[in-house]
């Protein structure tokens, strides 16, 4: 049962690696006119990206036999499990550290849009041959 969930799981980690490596590529493109470091990180981890799909690849086809990696035993994740959460932490970490937003910029974006809409007198509009109330 362990053979198939670790089997299973370095299928998920190819792919997921795989999508993240063409975000960041993607992303890179995208915002190639802001600062050199953005541009750089979204490469960088890119890449890494790159070589964990081709390790994980190289396992997955049985060119690898074993993860040169040992564990001590008697933890409650396996290398695959591990393996998997670093691919993924690594993949997003630029994307989240360049366009994260604290709570008081959300709270000022969400005022903001609030008093657009009262400006555009935005809001909900209701046809005469509808129905006058929302149903909950």
């Amino acid at each position: 049962m362990t053979n198939f969930l670790t089997s299973t799981l370095v299928i998920v980690t190819l792919w997921i690696t795989g999508f993240l490596f063409l975000l960041n590529v993607v992303c890179a493109f995208l915002f190639r006119s802001r600062r050199s470091s953005e541009i750089l990180s979204y490469l960088a981890v890119s890449l890494m990206e790159l070589g964990i799909f081709v390790f994980v690849l190289l396992l997955r086809l049985g060119v690898l036999t074993h993860v040169p990696y040992h564990l001590p035993p008697g933890l409650p994740f396996d290398r695959a499990e591990m393996g998997a959460a670093i691919a993924v932490g690594i993949g997003l970490l630029p994307v989240a550290y360049w366009h994260r937003a604290s709570s008081v910029h959300m709270r000022e974006r969400i005022a903001k849009d609030a008093q657009e809409m009262q400006n555009r007198q935005a809001g909900v509009r209701v046809r005469s041959n509808a129905p006058g109330e929302w149903m909950n």
